[in-house]
């Protein structure tokens, strides 16, 4: 598997720190910009297949969870036993990708 590596970066003048936690990691807040770019990273562990999972995090809806998705799923992000877990929905009827294709057909 290619490592990934978090980046580190800055947003007016705040530096923009990784969240490390063992063999899982999650880019900073400030990634995802005010004009909504959700830009933000993660490498964590998928909850059912235990693998290392590449996610595209959201702004955090609330203290406990963080809306992610993965190229197959749309869950959430946990901290379980100090490492950042992928949760996916259980109700899901399609992928992500066939989603964003459906969007685009109706706004052509």
């Amino acid at each position: 598997m290619t490592k990934y590596i978090p980046r580190i970066g800055n947003y007016l003048g705040m530096t923009i720190h990784p969240l490390i936690m063992g063999d899982t990691w999650m880019e900073g807040e400030l990634w995802n910009t005010d004009y909504g770019q959700f830009r933000r990273r993660g490498l964590v562990r998928h909850s059912v297949t235990k693998k290392l999972v590449r996610v595209r995090a959201d702004v955090p809806d609330t203290f406990f969870s963080i809306p992610a998705t993965t190229a197959e799923e749309h869950g959430f992000l946990a901290c379980l036993d100090g490492k950042l877990e992928f949760r996916p929905h259980t109700t899901q009827d399609f992928s992500p990708a066939e989603y964003r294709k459906e969007v685009r057909k109706a706004y052509k």
